[in-house]
């Protein structure tokens, strides 16, 4: 599973982006996170500003669980998403 993960404003323009295509590698269940067990793998999903602390918190336990540089990337994304108001974290499948 890969996503082009970008934080937008409300108007769609593009804020800021990660470097490369996010991966999730490991085997582990997306179940078992608050939020990441809603990615959709080949549509996208949007995150507001108010979900990024349980966004936040999953990136930090997939975090321990594999070894993804591009997670820190993500996680500062997430914390302009939180502190800016109509913004939106976008995570956009293949």
């Amino acid at each position: 599973m890969a996503w082009t993960i970008i934080l937008e404003g409300e108007d769609k323009n593009i804020i800021s982006s990660l470097s490369n295509e996010f991966t999730i590698v490991s085997n582990s269940n997306l179940r078992e996170f608050k939020l990441l067990q809603y990615l959709d793998p080949y549509g996208d999903t949007i995150f507001n500003h108010l979900q990024m602390n349980d966004l936040i918190q999953d990136l930090q336990s997939l975090k321990l669980m594999e070894n993804n540089l591009l997670i820190n990337e993500v996680q500062l994304l997430a914390e302009s998403c939180k502190n800016k108001p109509h913004t939106y974290l976008v995570f956009y499948g293949d």
